[in-house]
């Protein structure tokens, strides 16, 4: 079998054992007393007494060694301790699943599988400890313990996911700890490592201790410390591979003032992407948050008030995550910043009132905003606080702006700013009025006027026979609040003209104007009060 392999790279790697398991004799312990705690029933005291060539069995010196073949060593069932749980988790035993909770017990047979967002962590009848991760399944393959020698054998089977362990020092020939996956086999002697079951291959990362990686097709390769490996389905050589160095997060402030903390750190060397951790437990037992990011930063998820602890480790292009970098972190539980709505960033606002407005956030009973000029808001333009709305309207003349918001809570407690979004007043002036004229020099043009509006702003200017102005006999854009037309002829005229901003925005036409021009106009050249304009429509 693939775990036979892998257990005896690792024995080859230790000090050789014995079949024999040794026990170290104690004040008052008599022959009889240690064969009913640690013999199986049919294994008699005499025995004992001769395999170990004991003169006199009312005499056992304390401090010698008693040595106890395994195969006499009483064996019994084991059990798995749920020491904690974060979401939806199950174990399927016997035909019936049952929901994970917290103090629970498993024995062997039990598959555990944990949904994408959860986590729990098992301990077994050594002390050893393991972290099953989210979207994983693991078998509970055999769970033993060798009466009450310390020794236990612990099999499992990852079907799929991550789990990492935490093995207690093994004493004793018979102990055991194996992680079987559909590509590859390890074993350890007590030791802190990770094992991934994904992509039909298995990723094995040794963080303290050594570990035996065996393969199906019985390649083999003793991983220690710092390193570790991926292996294949049919893989024939397994060749260690440094992992990638802790992150350095000094630069992770430890305090936070946002409910979502904004992290960052120095990239490390040949990274892909960072694994990122937040558990409430310094022992990782459950997780909060469990993300892979591509960038040595990350937004986490909301975080209540408290304490926790952050491990951040990088990712190698093979897949193989690094060692880990841990530091505390607390939110103080200020309530959030809204989510702003209007004006978005860089937006023009192209009317002189201005229409701020933003999302509910929880806790909030009022919002305070603030308007300024600059990015370090000084001095303010507009400030003010808000009951229970989430809008405001504004008027602010021609110009660049920086707009910020933040909640305050019931007992008055303010929290931070939003991220500062510029925009920029740029009102579209609506022609509603046209003047015209004629120059007494030359009667025959004759130019119409009208209120001019930001710098930089063009206009176009439409005369039509028609009032729908399908067919504009005139259709011109110009740089000037003014147009000069010659020779227009008599008869009934519709104008209009709109505002064409300086990125290209053209603002609304608005109701025609009509103008009459009189006959004697075009054959005369009559003065320029002839030209009238009558209505708008």
């Amino acid at each position: 079998m693939r775990w036979g392999l892998a257990i005896s790279l690792l024995l080859a790697s230790l000090p050789a054992f014995a079949e024999d398991w040794s026990y170290r004799v104690r004040p008052g312990d008599t022959i009889w007393d240690l064969a009913g705690e640690y013999l199986k029933p049919d294994v008699s005291w005499k025995r004992l007494q001769e395999h170990n060539r004991i003169a006199n069995p009312y005499q056992l010196p304390p401090g010698s060694t008693l040595r106890i073949p395994l195969a006499w060593l009483h064996r019994q069932p084991a059990k798995a301790r749920v020491l904690a749980v974060r979401g939806s988790a199950t174990a399927v035993a016997n035909g019936r699943n049952a929901a994970i909770r917290q103090g629970m017990s498993l024995g062997s047979g039990a598959l555990l599988k944990t949904s994408p967002d959860a986590s729990l962590s098992l301990q077994f009848a050594d002390g050893s400890r393991l972290l099953l991760l989210g979207d994983s399944e693991l078998l509970l393959d055999r769970l033993t313990r060798f009466g009450r020698s310390g020794m236990a054998d612990t099999r499992l089977r990852l079907q799929r996911g991550r789990i990492a362990n935490d093995v207690q020092p093994t004493r004793g020939p018979a102990a055991s700890f194996i992680v079987d996956t559909p590509s590859a086999s390890s074993a350890v002697r007590g030791t802190h490592f990770r094992v991934e079951a994904a992509d039909a291959r298995t990723r094995t990362e040794v963080l303290e201790g050594r570990v035996a990686v065996s393969s199906r097709s019985r390649a083999s390769a003793l991983v220690s410390r710092g390193y570790g490996t991926v292996v294949a389905d049919g893989q024939a050589n397994i060749k260690p591979v440094a992992l990638l160095p802790a992150p350095d997060l000094r630069r992770v402030a430890p305090r936070h003032v946002r409910a979502r903390p904004e992290l960052a750190w120095p990239a490390v060397d040949g990274a892909r992407a960072y694994r990122v951790e937040v558990s409430q437990d310094r022992r990782f037992g459950t997780l909060l948050a469990d993300v892979e990011t591509p960038t040595p930063s990350i937004v986490l998820p909301p975080l209540d008030e408290g304490g926790y602890f952050l491990r951040v480790r990088a990712v190698a292009d093979n897949g193989l995550q690094g060692l880990d970098a841990t530091t505390p972190l607390s939110v103080d539980g200020q309530p959030e910043a809204p989510y702003t709505i209007a004006p978005i960033a860089t937006s023009v606002i192209r009317t002189p009132d201005v229409a701020f407005s933003w999302t509910q956030a929880p806790a909030a009973k009022r919002y305070q905003y603030e308007v300024a000029a600059n990015a370090d808001f000084s001095p303010l333009l507009a400030q003010a606080t808000v009951d229970d709305g989430t809008s405001v309207q504004l008027p602010l003349p021609p110009g660049d702006y920086l707009w910020r918001i933040r909640s305050i809570d019931g007992s008055g407690k303010a929290g931070p700013y939003s991220d500062a979004l510029a925009f920029t007043v740029r009102p579209m002036a609506e022609v509603t009025h046209i003047d015209s004229s004629a120059p007494e020099q030359d009667r025959r043009q004759v130019t119409f006027r009208w209120a001019a509006g930001q710098p930089g702003q063009r206009y176009r200017f439409q005369m039509s026979r028609s009032p729908d102005f399908t067919s504009p006999q005139v259709d011109q854009v110009v740089d000037q609040a003014e147009i000069t037309l010659p020779n227009l002829r008599s008869g009934t005229w519709y104008l209009r003209a709109q505002t064409i901003d300086v990125d290209g925005f053209e603002g609304p036409f608005p109701p025609p104007q009509v103008v009459e021009v009189p006959c004697r106009l075009c054959r005369i050249g009559a003065g320029a009060g002839a030209l009238l304009i009558l209505l708008a429509l």
